[in-house]
């Protein structure tokens, strides 16, 4: 498992892309609006400094692990995940867009895992 897809940039979503990332993993970090993308990877550059200033990472770590995240609007640019968390909105209808998208999908790995925190969604969506 080398690619991982988080839905959602916001508190927890970005937590998720930044400890993957940290860790070698190819991150695509996805969202509704670039905006939030953008908001979501700032907060990561700036948990990264307060990392580097700890020195519990060095710089050259934290340029790496924001290498590993990239960001898109695009749902279908998960494709190649090998893992897709959903930390997204807790919008009904957001998350239900995001899941008909990810089942219909074809490209999607065979083995794709869908990881949910709310554990009966899956079949509402279905």
């Amino acid at each position: 498992m080398k690619n991982i897809t988080v839905i959602g940039s916001g508190t927890m979503g970005n937590g998720i892309a930044h400890t993957f990332a940290q860790f070698g993993y190819s991150v695509l970090l996805i969202d509704v609006r670039q905006e939030f993308l953008d908001k979501g990877m700032d907060t990561i550059s700036k948990n990264l400094d307060r990392q580097v200033k700890k020195e519990l990472i060095t710089e050259e770590q934290k340029n790496k692990t924001l290498s590993n995240i990239k960001t898109s609007i695009d749902i279908k640019d998960s494709k190649d995940s090998d893992l897709v968390v959903e930390a997204a909105s807790e919008n009904f209808d957001i998350k239900r867009k995001y899941f008909r998208i990810l089942i219909l999908c074809a490209n999607l790995k065979q083995y794709l895992q869908l990881t949910l925190h709310q554990s009966q969604l899956l079949k509402l969506l279905l």
